[in-house]
Formats: C-alpha cells, structure tokens, sequence
C-alpha cells in the first residue's frame, strides 16, 4: 500500500428531518459557506459514530478506549485493586502516579446524572482530559496494579506508553497526548465536517406528551429543532502513514480502510434517532486512488442549491472534479476513480472491492 499513496472519498447523503448532531442549545449544528447558513455534521460526531458502530464491532476491529475514568470502571477494577492491598490514601497515590504518565490528574466530583460509588468522590483518580488508552496500555495497566507491592519504578511507568499502538482508530485518527509527545500518533485520515449542499432551515417541532390516567390537557410540553439537508462528506486516507501506524500489516489496513467505507456509507449519527429515525445511506460514493496533492470538493456546493434534485448534487460534484483534475492534471499521473451511484451504476461493494485492491 505504497503506490497511489491517498484515498479520497466523497459521499451524498439525504437526511429527512432529524437532528443528528446537536450544539449546546439542542439546535442542529451549523455553519456558514458561500455566505448561507448550512447545517453540520462534526467530524468529530462522525468518526465516533463509526469507530463505535456495530459494523466495526461485528469485523472485530480492535478500538481503543476515551475516557478520564479508567480507574472508575467497575469491569477493570483497577482502584478496587489497588484498595484492597493498601488502603485507600496509598491506592489513591499510586492511581495518580499511573495516570499522570499520559495527562495530569483531576479529584473525582459527584455527578446528578450518573452517580458515583461514595469511594471515588474526592479521590484524584481521574484525567483532567479523556485519554486514548489503547488496548496494549490498558493491559499493562493492569498488570501493573494487579502486581504491585510498591510505588512504580520510573522504569515501569515508562514501560506504560505504547509508542506503536495496533488500535484500528488510533491508526486512522491519531491521538494527541500532550503530557507525553512520543507517544503521539498522526492521524492517517482526516474527516471534514459534513456540510448540507441547502441552506440551513432550521424548523421548531413543539410537542406535547399526554398522560394516560389524566384525559385533560397535556402532562408536558416541550419544544425541539430539526433540519433536514443533503449532506457533502469528504474523508482523505494517507495509506503510507496508515500502514505506518499499523506497524505494517497490510491486512489490517486493507480490511479497515473496508469497514471505514461501509460505516460512512450507512451509519448515521444517532443524536435524536428515536424521534426522527434518521437512519440515512449515501446515494452517491466517488472513492479516488492517487498521488496527486488531495482536494476537497466542496467547491460545487459554495453556493447553496436545492436539496430536492439528488440527481443535480451528483452532476455539480462531477463537474468540479473533473474541472479540478482538467488544470491540475501532470504527465504520467495514475489516478484512478469508482463510483456508487443511486440514479446511475455501482454498489457499495464495488467501491469496497476498489478499496480492495487499493495495494
């Protein structure tokens, strides 16, 4: 997986009115381009949709773990551990001796939504920010606790990094620890926010819920925001540094770069799913294999269009590409392209078969 060294996808993909990913006011996201108003999808909300998903599940995928609490989970049973063995003031020390290798530490806080065992409250053993732990690190982790008679040598807290990570969603989209640079990864692809090709029109559903026992005027009235739009999404893969991240296996690159395409293709983000059911799927994939400098083709949709005509979306897309690739074209460039058109040919496996053989 040299040659060729970018994928690049593009995807069309109708949302009926939904709210799949919302800002802190409960309004779909937005943003402004061509100087309109269009609903957004982040890129962040996405690539935790699909590292998260069954499909990635299902491929048994090895993912990494986000979060500040590793030592709260019950399933770990790290602090429990480290309790049971020497109390409590010395397992809170060695607890954040252990963390404060990947970030610094934070004292743990009631929480009305979710609470937690009176053990935790106050004790600092959590991150100030969520860690990508990944698989390897988690295991060291506890190998390390379950031993542990006294305080960590720097030499085993060292040993806790994992420089070279397999994780699939580490390899794909990096992760930053700022506390420990080296043990940094790049990301191999990179995720645009999905932007609607139509102005955003953002519409107010109030609603009112009845109770069963009292047949006079409601029980509860609220008020949500919904949007419905043609979303533009655009992902960017460096093979090279994915393969790289991967430690080079060529398998598991090929068979996630596979899962990747499938879960953009066909999971949606699941904000307020229940209520509007937006379980939307491309009608169009272009997937591009090259070396040429990548480019994002939002350009075709600068100026906001109507989203009823999925047809003219496709045809606008098409033009900007192929005018994008008339001037920059150079001698002997070997690109290669395959699509997955509702209206026209192509399947989904056909563009997971060029994936496949992207090599």
């Amino acid at each position: 997986m040299t040659e060729n060294r970018f994928i690049q996808l593009h995807l069309l993909v109708s949302y009926p009115p939904s709210n799949p990913n919302r800002d802190e006011l409960g309004q779909p996201k937005t943003a402004i381009m061509g100087g309109t108003q269009r609903s957004r999808i982040s890129s962040q909300c996405l690539k935790r949709t699909w590292r998260t998903s069954e499909i990635w599940e299902k491929e048994g995928l090895k993912i990494c773990t986000r979060t500040r609490e590793l030592f709260l989970d019950d399933r770990l049973g790290l602090y429990e551990k480290l309790l049971e063995r020497h109390g409590a003031d010395i397992a809170e020390k060695y607890a954040k001796t252990i963390l404060s290798v990947f970030a610094k530490t934070a004292k743990v806080k009631p929480k009305a939504e979710a609470p937690i065992d009176k053990k935790f409250i106050g004790k600092e053993i959590v991150t100030e920010q969520p860690i990508h732990f990944s698989d390897t690190e988690i295991g060291k982790i506890k190998a390390l606790v379950e031993d542990l008679d006294k305080e960590p040598t720097k030499e085993e807290l060292e040993n806790l990094l994992d420089n070279s990570p397999g994780d699939i969603d580490l390899a794909m989209f990096g992760r930053m620890i700022a506390k420990r640079p080296d043990a940094n990864v790049e990301a191999a692809v990179q995720v645009a926010h999905a932007i609607s090709i139509n102005k955003a029109e953002i519409e107010d559903d109030f609603f009112t819920a009845v109770d069963d026992l009292n047949k006079h005027g409601s029980a509860h009235m609220g008020e949500q925001e919904f949007v419905s739009a043609i979303y533009y999404l655009y992902l960017c893969i460096d093979k090279v540094l994915l393969l790289k991240n991967l430690n080079g296996n060529k398998d598991a690159a090929v068979k996630s770069l596979q899962t990747l395409v499938k879960t953009a293709a066909i999971v949606a983000p699941t904000g307020k799913q229940n209520s509007y059911a937006n379980r939307a799927h491309a009608f169009y994939i272009l997937a591009e294999e090259g070396d040429a400098q990548p480019r994002n083709l939002s350009l075709a949709f600068l100026k906001a269009m109507p989203a009823d005509d999925p047809e003219k979306a496709i045809e606008q897309l098409r033009s900007i590409k192929d005018k994008f690739n008339n001037i920059y074209a150079e001698p002997g460039e070997d690109n290669k392209e395959k699509e997955m058109n509702l209206f026209g040919k192509g399947t989904l496996q056909c563009i997971l078969d060029f994936i496949g053989g992207c090599k």
